[in-house]
């Protein structure tokens, strides 16, 4: 800019000179000054032209400094994410984890019965999960002295009551031979209690409520497991034969109550299997082998039936979605084997478990009466 000040000066001044001077010379003169404007011209867009690249530069900068600023924005949002990440480790918003005093390391435990798995130390906390006897988990530490452990749950966080946890598994058949004998010693009881304290003029009106079993006609044959066991006491037998044992499923089938039934099965044999509540993956099993009996059955001039396993409670064995699987596969495999759905007829018309997977006496006189009543 200066240059430009300098040579517009330069020009004045010549022109000045130039008026007392020949027309040659003032040609001259001009052909100078034009060369001297022209490079001060050049010069002057040099510098405009990086005045320009420097402005454009700052621009650049200007845009990587806003999407350095952008990034870092970003970078922390996402840090953000991370840390409530950590925060939100599945328990409940309102659960106070300063109570929580973790363990130096995990320890693995036992789920002893049925279990809840809550998102809060206190049973006012949702249910995330069920766990079942012998499930094994990850025992991060305790809330407090409240009763309740921490648990691994996934990737996340979870509670259990601690009186549920041990650091030994359960006996299964242990405990199932002791629930059975327990709920069959139940209904025995209840069967002696009414019949000590029921009066004659209570008589008819328990008469007119309590179901009776059915009049079963000879020659029909139970194939069954506990609830077999249980629903034979419930009736006195109903005039009927009964092979059934507590705890079994499959291989008891084939390997011991198949060949005793074969001892006492005739022309006009009803036999009725009531098994697969302990062991409902062996649907396409129970299947094959029962369809092989029901045909050297048939030989022989018998029927058999199917009966459906009944619905369940909460228990460490068995779940409802199991015994339902159960039901949808086996009718479709069965041939020459006809099936009775005691399941819905139990869900229509109501039942009693005592301990998630046996009933009361009632609910099993209801289940052989409508057996009694398909055949």
């Amino acid at each position: 800019m200066k240059k430009f000040i300098m040579i517009l000066a330069m020009v004045f001044c010549m022109a000045c000179v130039g008026c007392g001077n020949s027309a040659e010379e003032n040609t001259q003169i001009q052909e100078a000054t034009q060369s001297g404007v022209d490079d001060i011209t050049d010069e002057v867009a040099d510098e405009t032209d990086t005045a320009v690249t420097t402005e454009t530069e700052s621009g650049d900068n200007a845009d990587a400094v806003v999407a350095t600023t952008e990034s870092g924005v970003g970078e922390n949002q996402d840090d953000a994410v991370v840390t409530e990440a950590v925060i939100d480790d599945g328990l409940d918003m309102e659960v106070d984890r300063t109570q929580i005093k973790l363990f130096d390391e995990p320890k693995a435990m036992f789920v002893q019965d049925t279990v809840n798995v809550r998102k809060g130390p206190s049973k006012d906390y949702d249910v995330v999960d069920l766990y079942k006897v012998n499930t094994e988990v990850s025992v991060l530490g305790r809330y407090g002295d409240k009763g309740w452990y921490l648990i691994s749950f996934g990737d996340k966080q979870a509670f259990i009551s601690d009186s549920f946890l041990a650091e030994t598994e359960v006996d299964l058949e242990a405990l199932k031979a002791q629930q059975e004998a327990a709920a069959l010693a139940a209904i025995e009881q209840a069967g002696a209690q009414q019949n000590q304290t029921q009066t004659a003029e209570q008589q008819p009106q328990v008469q007119a409520t309590a179901p009776q079993p059915a009049q079963a006609p000879a020659g029909i044959l139970f194939i069954g497991d506990s609830r077999c066991v249980q629903m034979q006491a419930a009736v006195g037998g109903g005039g009927c034969s009964w092979i059934c044992e507590n705890s079994k499923g499959y291989d008891w089938f084939v390997n011991n109550a198949a060949a005793r039934a074969d001892e006492c099965v005739g022309k006009g044999t009803k036999v009725v299997i009531c098994l697969g509540v302990n062991d409902t993956g062996n649907v396409n099993n129970y299947a094959a082998f029962a369809n092989q009996k029901a045909a050297e059955w048939a030989a022989r001039g018998a029927k058999t039936y199917f009966v459906s396993v009944n619905p369940v409670w909460e228990n460490p064995y068995t779940s409802e979605e199991q015994v339902t699987n159960f039901n949808n596969s086996l009718p479709g495999q069965l041939a020459g084997i006809k099936w009775i759905d005691t399941h819905t007829y139990l869900v229509n018309n109501g039942y009693r478990v005592v301990d998630g997977l046996h009933y009361d006496a009632n609910t099993y006189v209801n289940i052989f009466n409508a057996i009694i009543g398909s055949l």
